[in-house]
């Protein structure tokens, strides 16, 4: 079943702007919420220690979850992705600064736990700082040279400066079209890599650069680290796979596929899920949860845009929701030897990215904990095996 998306529009608000509009999740000047030492913490074991061995847990994080969910993130989570401040806009903002601050923060607090960290994103077509493509003509060979020579010095910044702590790289982020009938996203779909290079020809740059960066660093190293990640993968497959098969053709091998995962009460069905993952194995590529949570709405029941009005979180909802990803995780763990990490997109609720995508406002319930430091039923489902 196919299902029509809006997460070509996610995730576009850096979190300074979020933290500066806090009524979107209830609050005042982002200071209301209470600090992890505030409270008493009575919540009972630990997810990340459940799953010891089956797979990391991971959660997205930035400087608020770091100052206000720390005790959270302690407990229940060992691995750890930069939310925002990664991506090239936030990171590399002009061609001569680059902007370590937050994102060596979140690198720090895993060096400091002994966790490691996915690398997002090398590459997107969103929140992509504008120098990258200025003075850059589309089939003119002169400046395309220029725009690959100024995603090589970008991929290798990175890369860089973090190569001890990732142990995977989101290379290239949401490069396949949403029009089943097309492989790639193009131009009108918003790519300015494709539009500027003519063709898919960016995406073998980015993974070559990357490739390189680590082999430069330590023979052997860019071993396992790899990775394709998008949205909606369950109905992207042939596309992902047709894409994969051409880097390898390239003398690229990618080494595995983010499913990003922002799921539904009921799409996919774990059958598509499990199909996907069997199609990706089959092909020879790990499979990583990289972005997960569950909307309680579905805007798309119609098949098109119809926003659903706001809702109440009753404890039925709740349980429901609980059961969604009690079964999701049931097929995470019957795949365990080819999932190489289950990551969270963010740690509360009231912190989550879907309280103002697409519905600006709207609340949201998608992940384990409700704010900082209340836990859910969905918390307590994941460990029940």
């Amino acid at each position: 079943m196919a299902r029509f998306s809006f997460f070509h529009a996610r995730r576009l608000l850096p979190l300074s702007l979020v933290v500066s509009a806090c009524w979107l999740c209830g609050c005042e000047g982002g200071s209301s919420e209470q600090s992890p030492s505030a409270e008493a913490d009575d919540v009972a074991g630990s997810v990340a220690k459940k799953y010891l061995n089956q797979f990391p847990i991971g959660a997205a994080v930035g400087n608020w979850e770091l100052d206000n969910a720390s005790r959270a993130l302690e407990r229940d989570f060992n691995h750890v992705t930069c939310e925002n401040a990664m991506k090239a806009q936030n990171i590399h903002p002009a061609e001569d600064e680059y902007v370590w601050t937050e994102a060596d923060r979140v690198a720090n607090f895993a060096r400091a736990h002994r966790i490691k960290m996915t690398g997002h994103a090398l590459l997107w077509h969103r929140q992509a700082p504008a120098w990258m493509f200025a003075g850059i003509t589309a089939g003119e060979p002169r400046t395309v040279e220029l725009l690959k020579s100024r995603l090589k010095a970008h991929i290798e910044a990175v890369v860089n400066r973090y190569a001890d702590v990732v142990d995977n790289w989101d290379v290239v982020n949401e490069a396949i079209s949403s029009d089943y009938s097309k492989i790639y996203r193009d131009g009108p779909e918003g790519s300015q890599w494709y539009e500027l290079f003519g063709s898919e020809e960016y995406i073998y740059w980015a993974y070559q650069y990357a490739h390189d960066a680590l082999e430069a660093i330590e023979p052997g190293s860019a071993a396992g680290k790899l990775y394709y990640n998008d949205y909606t993968v369950t109905s992207k497959v042939d596309q992902i796979l047709t894409m994969l098969a051409w880097l390898e053709t390239r003398g690229i091998h990618v080494d595995g596929v983010g499913f990003q995962s922002h799921e539904y009460m009921n799409w996919p069905s774990t059958g598509e899920l499990q199909a996907a993952f069997d199609r990706f194995v089959a092909a020879g590529y790990k499979l990583k949860i990289s972005e997960l949570d569950v909307t309680v709405y579905d805007d798309y029941a119609s098949g098109s845009f119809v926003a659903s009005p706001q809702v109440e979180y009753t404890p039925e909802l709740e349980d429901a929701q609980a059961g969604r990803f009690a079964s999701l995780f049931s097929v995470y763990r019957n795949n365990r030897d080819n999932v190489s990490s289950v990551t969270f997109w963010g740690v509360s609720d009231n912190r989550s990215w879907l309280n103002y995508v697409p519905v600006v406002g709207r609340a949201d319930y998608p992940l384990l904990y409700k704010d900082a430091t209340t836990p859910k039923a969905a918390r307590a489902a994941i460990m029940d095996f």
